[in-house]
C-alpha cells in the first residue's frame, strides 16, 4: 500500500523541513560542544564537515545516480532516519578514550592527526546520510525544486532558532539527541510502507537510544589544558554547581587549594584567599568574591590593578566585562558613588544574585551597582553623553601566555574604533585603565600600548608620553590613558605607589632609565626599547616586529592575533619548530583545519568526479556557477555572523540570527523562482543585483548598524531581517535556477553541481576566516561580490552550455 502522489508528495516536504532542521540544529549544537571540550577554532571545522557531507553526497548520486532514484521510496525515509540515529552517537563515540584529541597536542604528537581526521569521519556521518536524502528529493524532484529547496532553507532556519532556545534550557550534550529525533520524525512521516517494518525497527531504536543518552548525557570530556581540567586536578576539588545558558555552559569549582592571588605584590604578607572559580565553557571565567559593606581594602590594592585608584579616586567608574564581580567588590573597597558594570552574561549575573548572593556579601544587589547584560560596545552607544572618572578594562591575557588560543575571536570591546568611544565617555580628567600578564616574547603589553597611543593620536593628541602611565610588576603590566596631561602630584603618586608595592614604574612623562628595573627584573631588556619606539609612534618598528602588534580595528577585530605568516620561517629559526605552535596556536589550527578540509574535499568530491568527464558534456559552466554560488554564500554568511557579533552583542545570537533569517529568506527566493519563467536573462540579473547590494554592504552595512547599535531589540530585530533577508531573498534564487538549467541541458550534470556547490563550501569556511585575518572584512565582502558576478556571467559568456536543446530557448 502506497499514499496518494499528491499526499506522499506533501508529506515528504514537510519530512523534508523537519531532517532539515535536524541537521542545522545538529551542526550548532555540535559547535558549542566542540567550544567546550577544545576551543571555539573548531566551530568552523564543524561547519567544514556539515559542508563536505553535502558535497561528497552530490559525489555519490553523481556516481550512482540512476541506481538511488530507483530505490528512492524507501532509500530517502531509511537515509533520514539513521542520519538521526547518528547524531546521536557521533558526539559519545567521540568521547571514548581512543578517539579523543587535544589542540595542544596537534604539533607535538604525529598520532593525533590521525585522531583528528577520525573525527572529521564520525561528525561526517551523520551529515552525509542527511545530506544524501536531501539530494536524492532535489535530483528526483527536478521540476519543483523551487519548492523543495524551499522547504529545505525554511526547514534549516527554524531549526537555528531551535537551538538557540533549547541551548539556554538544556545541558548541551543532549541537544544532539533531540535534532537526532526529529530526523527520526522526518524519515517516519514519510515511510514507505512496503518497507514498514524495516524502517519502523531503525526509528525505535534511534527513539530508545535518544531517550538513553538525554537520561545519562554524562560528562563532557574537556582538553586537560583547559582551566577546567586543571582546577578538577586539585585536591578536594568539586564541582558545586552547573547550569547550562545560552553563553556557554557555567560551572563553579570548589578546592581549599584554589587561591586568588593574581600577581601580588612581594609586599604583601597577608594569608592569600581561597575563592570559588567559576568556569564558562571549561575556561576560566573569574572567582567568587566575598564582599563585605564598608571594606577599606582588597587583595587587588596589592596588584598593578590598583594603579588608577593611586592615581584619583573615581567617583563615577565604569567596568567593562566586569566578570564574576572581584574587580566590582575591588572598586567598592574604594568608594565610589556609582559603579555602571558590563557584564554580557546573563547567566552568571544571575547565578550571583540568587545562588552566591550570601557569599558574597549581596555584592550584584548593591544599591550603587548598576549591572548591564550587554557587550561593551552596545552599551557606549546607548548612553550617548554619559560621562566617567574611571573605565577599567578586565585583565587581559592569561599567566604565562595563552598560547594565541584567542587568535580567532572577534574582540570588538579592544578595537580601536571602541577606545574611541570610551575616550568620548570620559570626564575631563578620566582615566582608562587595563592590565595585562606580561607574555614573552611580548605581544600583548606592545599591542595595547600602540592601541592607546594610536588612540591618543586620532583624537589629536601630539605628546602620547604626557597622557599615558604604566606600571611593571613581575606578572603583570597596568597601564592608564588620562584624557588631559599628567599632573606632577599625580607622577609623585604613582611613583610612591609604586616604591611601596615593590612594583617598577614603565611609563612616566619624566621617566629614568634606572626606574624601569629597580624591584624587577625583566626576562628581556629589549622590550624597554620596544616601548620606547611604540611611545615615539615608530611605523617602521611595528612593521619589522616578528609579531602583529598594530592596533585592532572593526574592519579585523581580532586583538589577540598576533601570528605574521610571512614570519613564520624566522619564528622557527628563532624558537624551534616545535615552540612556534605554542605562540600562535589558534591561527595555526585553523590554517591546519583549512588544510585537512581542502584534502578530504579532493578526496570525497573533486578526485571521484573528475571520473565523469569522459561520459558528459561541457562543465565549465556548470564548474564556475556553481563553484561560485558556494564561495559566495558562505563568504556571505561569514562575514554577516562576523558584523552581527558586534550588533546583537553575543556569537550565539548573531549565528542563529543570521543564518535562520538567511535560510528562511533563501528559502522563500527558492520557492518564488519556481514561478519565473525559465530563461536565462533571470539568472545573469539576479546575480547582478545580488552584487550590487553586496558591494553596498561592504561599505555601508558597518555604519548602519553602528548609528543603529542603541535601538532597542525589536527594532535591532527588524533592521536585521531587512538587511540579512533582502539579499538572501535573491540568493536562493540562484540554485535552484541553475539546477533548472542543468536538468534541461544535461541532467546527468545536476548531482554533480550539487557536489561542486558544496566541495566549494567546504573549503570557503576556512578561507574565509583566513582572508578575514589577513585583509579585513571588507577583503572577504569583495570576494563575494567577485563570486556573484562570475556565476551571473556564465549566463551571459556561457549560455550554450545552459540552453537547452531545443529551439523554443530563449537566447541572450
Amino acid at each position: 500500500m502506497s499514499f496518494p502522489p499528491e499526499r506522499a508528495g506533501k508529506r515528504l516536504i514537510i519530512s523534508l523541513a523537519l531532517h532539515s532542521a535536524a541537521i542545522i540544529a545538529f551542526q550548532l549544537a555540535l559547535m558549542q560542544l566542540i567550544s567546550i571540550v577544545q576551543w571555539h577554532h573548531f566551530a568552523y571545522m564543524i561547519i567544514s564537515i556539515a559542508m563536505l557531507g553535502f558535497g561528497a553526497s552530490g559525489t555519490l548520486l553523481a556516481l550512482a545516480r540512476e541506481r538511488l532514484l530507483a530505490i528512492s521510496h524507501w532509500l530517502v525515509p531509511l537515509l533520514m532516519t539513521v542520519s538521526g540515529l547518528c547524531m546521536m552517537i557521533a558526539f559519545p563515540i567521540t568521547r571514548a578514550g581512543v578517539f579523543q584529541f587535544d589542540v595542544y597536542l596537534l604539533f607535538v604528537e604525529s598520532s593525533q592527526f590521525p585522531v583528528l581526521a577520525a573525527n572529521y569521519l564520525i561528525f561526517f556521518v551523520p551529515f552525509f546520510a542527511g545530506a544524501l536524502a536531501i539530494g536524492i528529493l532535489f535530483i528526483k524532484h527536478t521540476r519543483e525544486i523551487g519548492t523543495y529547496y524551499f522547504s529545505n532553507l525554511l526547514g534549516s532556519g527554524i531549526g537555528g532558532l531551535l537551538v538557540l532556545f533549547v541551548l539556554g534550557k538544556v545541558y548541551p550534550q543532549s541537544v544532539p539527541p533531540l535534532a537526532g529525533l526529529l530526523s527520526v520524525a522526518a524519515g517516519l512521516l514519510c515511510i514507505n510502507r512496503k518497507y514498514f517494518s524495516l524502517h519502523l525497527v531503525a526509528g525505535i531504536l534511534a527513539i530508545f537510544t535518544a531517550i538513553f543518552i538525554i537520561r545519562e548525557p554524562g560528562q563532557v570530556p574537556i582538553s586537560q589544558y583547559k582551566g577546567l581540567a586543571q582546577a578538577m586536578n586539585l585536591p578536594e576539588a568539586e564541582i558545586i554547581h552547573r547550569k547550562p545558558d545560552i553563553h556557554g555552559l557555567v560551572e563553579v569549582v570548589s578546592s581549599p587549594a584554589l587561591r586568588f592571588a593574581p600577581a601580588l605584590s612581594l609586599s604583601f604578607t597577608g594569608d592569600v584567599p581561597v575563592k570559588k572559580n567559576i568556569f564558562v565553557n571549561g575556561d576560566f571565567y573569574g572567582v567568587i568574591p566575598r564582599y563585605s559593606c564598608g571594606q577599606q581594602n582588597h587583595i587587588l590594592d596589592y596588584t598593578t590593578q590598583a594603579l588608577p585608584w593611586a592615581i584619583k579616586k573615581g567617583s563615577k567608574v565604569l567596568m567593562i566585562n566586569a566578570g564574576e564581580g572581584a574587580p566590582l567588590a575591588h572598586a567598592f573597597s574604594h568608594q565610589p558613588s556609582h559603579v555602571d558594570a558590563i557584564i554580557p552574561n546573563a547567566g552568571v549575573v544571575k547565578m550571583m544574585k540568587t545562588v552566591f548572593s550570601e557569599e558574597s556579601g549581596g555584592l550584584f544587589l548593591h544599591d550603587r551597582l548598576h549591572i548591564h547584560t550587554k557587550e561593551a560596545r552596545n552599551f557606549l552607544a546607548s548612553v550617548s553623553g554619559k560621562q566617567y572618572d574611571l573605565i577599567l578594562l578586565p585583565q587581559q591575557d592569561a599567566f604565562g601566555g595563552n598560547a594565541g588560543i584567542n587568535a580567532l575571536q572577534e574582540n570588538y570591546t579592544m578595537t580601536l574604533e571602541s577606545f574611541s568611544l570610551m575616550w568620548e565617555h570620559l570626564s575631563d580628567d578620566g582615566l582608562i585603565a587595563v592590565s595585562t600578564w606580561i607574555d614573552y616574547p611580548a605581544r600583548t603589553s606592545l599591542k595595547l600600548l600602540s592601541t592607546l597611543v594610536q588612540t591618543l593620536s586620532e583624537k589629536g593628541v601630539s605628546k602620547p608620553g604626557q597622557h599615558i602611565a604604566a606600571v611593571r610588576s613581575w606578572g603583570t603590566i597596568t597601564y592608564v590613558l588620562k584624557k588631559s596631561p599628567l599632573t606632577r602630584g599625580e607622577i609623585k603618586n604613582i611613583r610612591a605607589f609604586s616604591a611601596r608595592l615593590y612594583f617598577d614604574p614603565l611609563l612616566l612623562p619624566d621617566i629614568q632609565d634606572e626606574e624601569r628595573q629597580r624591584f624587577n627584573a625583566a626576562e628581556d631588556e629589549d622590550f624597554f626599547s620596544y616601548v620606547d619606539n611604540i611611545m615615539a609612534g615608530e611605523e617602521g618598528f611595528m612593521e619589522e616586529y616578528g609579531f602583529m602588534i598594530h592596533p585592532a580595528r572593526d574592519n579585523k577585530p581580532y586583538f589577540s592575533q598576533f601570528l605574521k605568516l610571512k614570519n613564520i620561517p624566522r619564528m622557527v629559526e628563532i624558537f624551534g619548530s616545535g615552540q612556534v605552535p605554542f605562540l600562535e596556536l589558534g591561527y595555526l589550527i585553523v590554517l591546519v583545519t583549512l588544510a585537512q578540509s581542502t584534502i578530504l574535499a579532493l578526496v570525497f568530491i573533486i578526485l571521484p568526479l573528475l571520473r565523469l568527464r569522459k561520459s558528459q558534456k561541457s562543465k565549465g559552466g556548470t564548474l564556475m556557477y556553481f563553484g561560485a554560488l558556494g564561495i559566495g554564500y558562505m563568504f556571505v554568511e561569514i562575514i554577516l555572523i562576523q558584523r552581527f557579533v558586534l550588533y546583537f552583542g553575543h556569537p550565539a545570537y548573531a549565528i542563529s540570527a543570521v543564518i535562520s533569517t538567511m535560510l528562511v529568506a533563501s528559502g522563500l527566493g527558492s520557492l518564488t523562482s519556481g514561478k519565473l519563467p525559465a530563461i536565462p536573462r533571470l539568472p545573469a540579473l539576479i546575480g547582478i543585483i545580488i552584487a550590487i547590494m553586496l558591494l553596498a554592504y561592504t561599505f555601508l552595512l558597518t555604519p548602519v548598524l553602528q548609528g543603529t547599535i542603541a535601538g532597542s531589540l525589536p527594532v535591532k530585530i527588524i533592521i536585521s531581517l531587512l538587511l540579512i533577508g533582502i539579499p538572501s531573498y535573491f540568493k536562493g534564487m540562484m540554485f535552484p535556477l541553475g539546477i533548472r538549467y542543468i536538468s534541461e541541458y544535461d541532467i546527468s550534470q545536476t548531482p554533480w553541481a550539487w557536489g561542486i556547490n558544496g566541495s566549494f563550501s567546504v573549503i570557503s569556511t576556512s578561507l574565509a576566516m583566513v582572508i578575514a585575518v589577513e585583509s579585513g572584512f571588507m577583503t572577504v565582502m569583495a570576494i563575494a561580490v567577485s563570486c556573484y558576478l562570475i556565476a551571473s556571467s556564465m549566463f551571459v559568456f556561457h549560455r550554450k552550455i545552459f540552453r537547452q536543446n531545443t529551439k523554443t530557448r530563449s537566447i541572450l
